[in-house]
């Protein structure tokens, strides 16, 4: 969001808040028997908190109240601000004043984190009742100024504004010029006889921001246009219509909110055209609605909703409003009291895949959920009591409803030579209603039935860290162990899976966990072995890890022959999963997610990212590499894909930089996603960047699409992020 910025009321913010008196030094000091009228001459120096005051000569007139200040004035306040002037008449408090050839430096930072100043020069600047600010002349500028060795002078600024009057209006809140120039290297380029810009004491002001351009194959040439309206200091709105050269406008409006408790998202947008799906359907209402709070009712409970819907399935990915596969509507109402979790939810789900049946999408209504749990302690018995009540119903499919009560009890200890070793011993039972059911176990259909399981689950886990010492690194080996022991009832095919346990794809996460499915009632009916190793070296007095790696591998005794192929634990023993970070170089960070196929050693998935950076340039690298999701009859349940991210940047010179992207795929049908490129030039002062982005997708109303954005920015004064 664009900022607009300029300090003008800095210029004699010196005056002092202290109620104390301020000292005043000089070589000479002349006064009346009263003492009401003093003259101070020769390094007059007035101290206060707020500021100090040098002068060669200074007067105070006590019965007037009045502060006159001349020849080489130079004032340090405590913001850090400096001011010099020939001149300065005001009143004791500062509301009036009148100051002669000022010139006011203020510090800031620039992107280096180094501090730099703001220049604001002007004649003459006259200032009445703390409310208004007139001055005559006046200049300002952001940018550093260079010497030139050549001329012995100090070049003139790359960006400057100047005006003949310039108005700061502190009760309207704007600033406002009169036969205003823009100065380019020292050269005017650009008149305008008025010009005006929100008060810097305006947090936020109304008007349009920039602009985006994109040229796509459903709109044609088009453009989004976005305008911004603060509609109190707690809540603002920003309406961004979308011009285009083929299909008719449509507008998007986001509305942001802040409560004293709480807060809340909205986002509407809508557009009346045809609609292609399979068919054309013409003038067509279309839009959709993402809203999103939460609110605090206490300092122990929270209630928070989200509300996501659209008209069809491929509005949101056309219009590019940032398209979601699943979008979910919920309402929760939740309490968190010490170890101990209360909530009450509710959901609604739309799925905008093509391949899924609409009809399927499950509503959830209500969803209970009780978590007591003890505070963790060794050498003790800890408890953890999960209860869940949930109802699924659907247009067409499978009804469910569940009560199911998960209680765990673990007793961790550490043994004298260090081991880790915890105990646990789990209890899972379930009541259920089922509707429409198609049971795969006896082949019937099965409506209205109520069923119920129970089964046990003993666990044992053993871990035993090793630690080695070298001069500046500490090296940390840890092999560990976890044993669970199962029964057939963990998996129940008598009971629908509303877990989606299916798409279950092992990872180095799920090792070492009790559960590692997916949901809490559908679990491995197979006890297993999980065992892995870990090791770190770190710096020693930081933080900063140079080597992770962690891999492991599970044992199943039995099969687990109802699960779908390559979800990595359907045989005896599972693929191996493992992870590793390493920085061999300070400018070098590759890291990496895997899973390796146990029987060829092939990698199955991994998730890797490679990074390189200099002080001039960075190359990042990543992939996500995974197999496809194979039923027991072969079919492809999820395609597989071999995705590339490329990202390179450059600084050249001394404020400019580009970069490059793209995202492509070599096994997908959709080969290439994107690619663009983006040049910015950013100096303390000015700022502009270019970038453009073209992308492919499955949308067959939009297949393809070109987004060009052109960023401009005056820093201090109309500030865009770049």
């Amino acid at each position: 969001m664009d900022k607009i910025f300029f300090i003008l009321f800095l210029i004699i913010s010196f005056h002092s808040q202290s109620n104390e008196k301020i000292e005043i030094n000089a070589d000479q000091f002349t006064y009346d028997k009263e003492n009401t009228r003093i003259y101070a001459t020769g390094n007059v120096e007035i101290i206060d908190k707020e500021f100090k005051l040098y002068a060669k000569k200074v007067f105070v007139n006590n019965e007037s109240k009045v502060l006159s200040a001349r020849e080489n004035i130079k004032i340090f306040n405590s913001d850090g601000s400096i001011l010099k002037a020939d001149k300065i008449v005001a009143d004791n408090t500062l509301e009036n004043a009148l100051i002669e050839n000022n010139y006011l430096y203020i510090p800031r930072k620039d992107n280096e984190g180094k501090t730099v100043y703001l220049r604001l020069a002007a004649k003459k600047v006259e200032r009445r009742n703390k409310d208004w600010e007139r001055l005559q002349y006046g200049t300002f500028t952001a940018c550093e100024l260079c010497y030139n060795e050549k001329t012995k002078k100090y070049d003139p600024p790359l960006i400057q504004l100047k005006a003949k009057k310039i108005i700061h209006d502190k009760k309207k809140l704007d600033v406002k010029y009169y036969d205003a120039y823009l100065d380019v290297n020292g050269k005017s380029v650009f008149y305008l006889p008025y010009f005006s810009h929100p008060s810097p004491l305006v947090k936020r002001k109304k008007g349009f921001l920039t602009p985006s351009i994109f040229q796509t194959h459903y709109f044609g040439l088009g453009a989004d246009i976005p305008y911004y309206y603060p509609l109190s200091n707690f809540s603002d709105v920003t309406v961004t219509p979308k011009f285009s050269q083929k299909k008719n406008p449509a507008v998007l409006i986001q509305h942001r909110k802040n409560f004293r408790n709480g807060e809340m998202k909205n986002e509407f947008s809508g557009t009346i055209e045809s609609q292609t799906n399979n068919q054309i359907k013409e003038d067509r209402k279309r839009g959709h609605i993402n809203s999103e709070g939460i609110f605090f009712l206490n300092p122990k409970n929270y209630a928070s909703y989200k509300l996501q819907r659209t008209t069809d399935k491929n509005y949101k990915n056309t219009y590019k409003y940032k398209y979601d596969h699943i979008l979910e509507s919920n309402i929760k109402l939740e309490s968190l009291r010490g170890f101990n979790y209360y909530s009450l939810q509710s959901y609604l789900f739309q799925d905008n895949r093509r391949e899924f049946d609409r009809k399927q999408t499950p509503r959830i209504l209500p969803r209970l959920l009780l978590n007591w749990s003890s505070s963790p302690l060794n050498n003790t018995i800890n408890y953890n009591t999960d209860i869940e009540f949930i109802n699924f119903y659907r247009t067409e499919g499978t009804e469910t409803k569940k009560f199911f009560v998960n209680q765990n009890f673990t007793f961790p200890t550490i043994l004298n030579d260090g081991t880790l070793l915890k105990l646990g011993a789990h209890l899972n039972a379930g009541l259920y209603n089922v509707k429409k059911y198609e049971n795969p176990v006896n082949g019937r259909f099965e409506n209205n039935k109520y069923k119920n399981n129970f089964f046990p689950q003993f666990s044992v886990e053993i871990s035993k860290p090793y630690f080695k010492n070298s001069q500046n690194i500490i090296s940390t080996f840890t092999p560990k162990i976890l044993f669970v022991k199962s029964t057939k009832n963990a998996f129940n095919r008598k009971i629908p899976d509303e877990t989606n346990i299916n798409n279950f794809d092992l990872d180095f996460i799920d090792l070492f966990n009790v559960n590692r499915m997916h949901g809490n009632d559908r679990l491995e009916q197979s006890s297993r072995i999980d065992y892995g190793i870990s090791y770190t070296s770190t710096i020693k007095d930081s933080f900063n890890d140079l080597t992770t790696i962690q891999i492991g591998q599970s044992h199943q005794f039995d099969r687990n022959k109802y699960l779908n192929k390559n979800t990595g634990i359907n045989e005896k023993f599972s693929d191996i999963v493992g992870n590793f970070t390493l920085k061999p170089a300070k400018a070098i960070n590759i890291n990496s997610y895997f899973v390796i196929d146990k029987d060829n050693f092939s990698i199955k998935t991994a998730y890797s990212n490679l990074l390189l950076k200099q002080k001039n340039y960075y190359l990042s690298l990543s992939n996500s590499r995974y197999s496809a999701v194979i039923k027991e009859d072969g079919e492809n349940l999820i395609d597989g894909k071999n995705q590339f991210s490329i990202k390179y940047g450059q600084k050249f010179y001394d404020f400019w930089n580009f970069t490059l992207y793209s995202t492509f795929d070599k096994k997908g049908k959709l080969k290439l996603y994107n690619y663009g490129t983006k040049i910015k030039y950013e100096d303390e002062c000015f700022g502009m960047s270019f970038s453009w982005t073209r992308q492919y997708t499955h949308n067959p109303e939009d297949p393809t699409s070109n987004n060009f954005i052109f960023l401009f920015s005056l820093k201090e004064i109309m500030e865009s992020d770049l």
